[in-house]
This record gives C-alpha cells, sequence and structure tokens, in this order.
C-alpha cells in the first residue's frame, strides 16, 4: 500500500442528550449497522425484538446527514408505514452509516 495515499476518515455518530443536556460523538466504521455500533458503545437504544426489524423501538431521529445513511430497505419501510414514522425517523437496526451523521431518541 502506498504510504503517500491517505486513509478516509471514519464517518462520526454525534449523538444529542436532550435529557443529559449534553452531546457525544463516536466514531463508526463506514457501513456499520446503526444498532449495534450504538450498542457497542454502551449507548442505550431500545430493542425489544433484539435488532430483528419487528418491533421498531430503535427509532432514532436524525438531525443531520439524513443522506449518510443507507437507503430504507423493505422491513424499514413496513415499519416506517405501521408505526407512521416520519421522514427523519429511522429504524437504527435497519440502518447503515455510510457518513457523517447527528442524531437523537426522545429517551436520551
Amino acid at each position: 500500500m502506498n504510504k503517500n495515499v491517505m486513509m478516509s476518515a471514519m464517518p462520526r455518530v454525534k449523538l444529542r442528550m436532550t435529557h443529559a443536556q449534553k452531546t457525544e460523538e463516536i466514531d463508526a466504521p463506514k457501513k456499520s449497522n446503526l444498532l449495534k455500533l450504538l450498542q457497542s458503545k454502551g449507548i442505550s437504544v431500545g430493542s425489544a425484538c433484539g435488532g430483528m426489524g419487528i418491533c421498531a423501538s430503535c427509532k432514532v431521529t436524525v438531525i443531520r446527514g439524513a443522506s449518510h445513511l443507507s437507503p430504507p430497505n423493505e422491513i424499514e419501510e413496513d415499519l416506517a408505514e405501521r408505526n407512521n414514522l416520519q421522514r427523519n425517523e429511522r429504524i437504527s437496526c435497519q440502518t447503515e452509516v455510510l457518513g457523517d451523521i447527528e442524531i437523537t431518541t426522545g429517551y436520551w
């Protein structure tokens, strides 16, 4: 590998924790599953179905960077319709991080 080639930086996930009145930033390997990433960093996220795409309790609200997430898959589209999700809400177990984003939830 050419040492002069710069490695691209990992995407950053900024978490706006309204209830705690703080923000936190974590690195995200590109194409990381958002739910698994948050859980691996000790960030509390709802997940009654264990990330199987059944319950929608892992919903997050995207503040910035929606275009830096994978497009909704069929499972997520079905969950969004059944749960009346807003356009800026995503099901984290069905979402991959592709670039820098800022998210929050109703319980942080």
